[in-house]
């Protein structure tokens, strides 16, 4: 579907990636992500290393590994992919990361976080990282499947690791839970828009709110994904009843 950004689009990602707000989703995305991590971890009574580093993964974990399987292309202007914090100006997300998670770890301490927060501050995360992550491919010129692939990965992979982390579940594997399933709707109107020459802007934000607004309305609405049921135990259940 999508194989190569034209110039107009190349141009439009390079303008965007200026714009306050597209630096605003990066920040946003990161200290929501850090605040999750951070709530998640203090619930299971870690201690501040403990905080420190289950916040900073669920942060940044979805685009490392995102960049780890990017790892090798090229950018436009010539630069290879590398995971994006470790270098460069982009450190300071990191230390946006710790910091954010060293106050959680504070703030926890003298006041319990309402029900709710880890899962609301998970799906802002989640939405901004998602178009992060797909816009990102896309301006590598990946093809409109691997723009979703890494729109998903990015989005669902810093939560997945918080939750193996505290010892849970991740809402990714939960078969009540419609997830990846949100982040695989926004990155996928972002590629069909893209597809149709819909302003960048456009698409990057539009994506971002079908992320979000699919993954709450999930929650709050107890939307289902249908889960597996063997044929064996439909028969053993007739068989019980007969």
């Amino acid at each position: 579907m999508l194989d190569t950004c034209s110039l107009d689009s190349l141009q439009a990602v390079e303008s965007f990636e200026q714009h306050p707000l597209f630096y605003f989703c990066c920040v946003f995305a990161t200290v929501v992500g850090a605040i999750a991590g951070a709530t998640a971890s203090s619930r299971v009574r870690m201690d501040i290393v403990g905080v420190l580093v289950c916040g900073t993964i669920a942060s940044l974990g979805g685009g490392t590994v995102r960049d780890i399987l990017l790892n090798g292309m090229i950018t436009q202007n010539g630069t290879p992919i590398t995971v994006y914090w470790v270098v460069g100006h982009d450190v300071q997300f990191l230390y946006m990361a710790l910091i954010t998670s060293l106050i959680m770890f504070y703030v926890t301490r003298f006041w319990n976080p309402p029900v709710g927060t880890i899962r609301v501050a998970d799906t802002f995360a989640m939405a901004f990282f998602t178009l992060l992550g797909a816009a990102k491919a896309y301006y590598l010129g990946c093809p409109g499947i691997t723009c979703i692939c890494m729109g998903v990965c990015t989005g669902v992979a810093g939560g997945a690791l918080r939750d193996v982390l505290t010892g849970n579940v991740p809402y990714v594997f939960r078969s009540k839970e419609i997830y990846a399933s949100a982040a695989f709707s926004g990155s996928l109107l972002f590629v069909v828009l893209q597809y149709f020459n819909c302003p960048y802007q456009i698409s990057y934000i539009l994506g971002t709110i079908v992320v979000f607004v699919v993954r709450m309305a999930a929650v709050y609405m107890n939307w289902r994904l249908p889960s597996y049921r063997s044929l064996l135990d439909a028969v053993s259940h007739e068989d019980q009843q007969n």
